[in-house]
């Protein structure tokens, strides 16, 4: 049997670039010119989250007992009380397979690009900038989900996902360590960076902003906030703007829950470093803030007014305790708040609580009416931490990072803590430590190639 570990990727990849560049299916697919590497390195793929589910793991929100009864054989059930499994034999993981789709194009540019004859040096590096971003991105994707958190002293042990830099769907795939992804995500972004401008030609291609922010992502999942902050710092060089709630209303008072008159859209927004996007906002139709997340917002805090609603569509007050959510167009960027929180997080953890706090204020000035807003203020670097991570959970909400966040925070003794859903016809709870905040290898994946171990349970 073909060492084949990502199920129906071939057909996934070559569908894409027959679409995106009208070939025919028939072997591995090569660009020409270079025109074709420039199409195939901006695919809007790259910058498209294919995970349905971050939002459902999140601990901020509540889904009611009637859904998550109904749908209890669903991926989307499983995964919002964190089951150890979310997709059977025969289901797809979407996150698994867009993420390699992704990362066989690229290997697909970087293994053919030096023989291009029509393009300039400067065309090229472009293009190869592009793809080694992109590819530390789905990587990045990738071992976030499916691998244990970055720990330096079993980094080199601890299995992570299957390395691939060749465009071969019979390659060795035994799964990587965690050191040996992230050495390799590290190395494609500093090699990318001197590659791209400061400024891509469109939203589809990477600058030097994109290459920074994914960097401070990257170390703040790592734990080293030192380097996370002075990456979050030079993406922060290209854009510093800030949003002013101030500004929005809704397209009826009385009936919230139609949503804002008008909206900023991901690719244009004011926020913007670099732009990427989920099509899975429908995920969180009929959801609703979790009590947990509630008792973190101030109620006069603007986000919580334009982000959440007490009735319905139809101005009719929703049963559940608890505000339900109306912007289900998620902006997925890399953007200010984060790059400005991660710099407030090194900040607090290195003691310089003023500067912390600093960093807070200045975003939160933006998020209140000016009669309402007062200064945060901390007596202490364990006070000025709590406070920046629970504007993260605020800020962040709907940007896919959360759970990211609970699982590093899981490591974390001031932060570990059990998990527990709202929902009162059963208890769904995630302990410290649960082996349950690493996602299982996709099952069809592991009945391809019995060389990928599974994730313990």
């Amino acid at each position: 049997m073909k060492k084949i570990f990502f199920a129906l990727l071939l057909a996934g990849a070559m569908s894409s670039c027959q679409d995106y560049l009208n070939v025919q299916p028939k072997g591995p697919f090569i660009p020409k010119t270079m025109q074709d590497y420039e199409e195939l390195s901006s695919n809007p793929s790259y910058k498209s989250n294919s995970n349905a589910y971050l939002e459902r793991l999140s601990d901020g929100i509540f889904v009611p007992d009637a859904n998550v009864k109904s749908g209890m054989n669903s991926a989307s059930s499983k995964t919002y009380i964190w089951a150890a499994e979310y997709y059977k034999n025969t289901e797809a993981d979407g996150a698994w397979n867009g993420n390699y789709n992704n990362i066989y194009n690229t290997n697909i540019i970087l293994q053919n690009l030096d023989a291009v004859t029509d393009g300039t040096v400067e065309r090229k590096n472009i293009v190869k900038g592009n793809a080694l971003c992109n590819r530390a991105y789905a990587y990045l994707n990738l071992v976030l989900l499916y691998a244990p958190y970055y720990n330096e002293a079993t980094a080199a042990t601890d299995l992570a996902v299957p390395l691939v830099t060749v465009p071969d769907l019979e390659a060795k795939s035994k799964r990587a360590t965690v050191k040996e992804v992230y050495d390799l995500i590290l190395s494609d972004l500093t090699a990318a960076l001197p590659l791209l401008p400061e400024k891509g030609q469109n939203v589809y291609r990477n600058s030097k902003a994109t290459v920074n922010g994914i960097l401070a992502r990257v170390y703040l999942n790592m734990g080293d906030y030192e380097k996370a902050a002075i990456n979050a710092k030079e993406a922060l060089k290209y854009n510093t703007a800030l949003f002013d709630f101030n500004t929005v209303s809704f397209q009826n008072p009385d009936r919230p829950a139609l949503g804002w008159a008008t909206r900023e859209l991901p690719y244009q927004h004011t926020e913007m470093l670099s732009y990427y996007v989920t099509s899975f906002g429908s995920i969180l139709t009929n959801t609703y803030i979790s009590p947990d997340l509630l008792q973190v917002v101030d109620p006069k805090d603007l986000r919580l007014k334009f982000g959440w609603s007490p009735s319905d569509r139809q101005g009719v007050p929703v049963k559940e305790p608890y505000p339900i959510y109306i912007n289900t167009d998620l902006n997925y960027n890399i953007a200010v708040p984060e790059m400005m929180l991660i710099v407030a997080e090194n900040h607090a953890r290195a003691g310089r609580v003023n500067e912390a706090i600093s960093q807070l204020n200045t975003l939160r000035k933006k998020r209140f009416a000016p009669a309402d807003y007062k200064d945060l203020t901390a007596a202490n670097k364990d006070e000025a931490l709590k406070l920046v991570i629970n504007e993260r959970r605020i800020e962040l909400f709907g940007k896919g990072l959360r759970w990211y966040d609970m699982k590093r925070l899981d490591k974390d003794p001031m932060f570990a803590k059990v998990y527990k859903r709202a929902n009162t016809y059963q208890e769904f709870k995630l302990e410290k430590g649960s082996p349950n905040f690493v996602s299982q290898i996709p099952a069809n994946v592991m009945l391809l190639n019995p060389e990928i171990l599974p994730n313990p349970r």
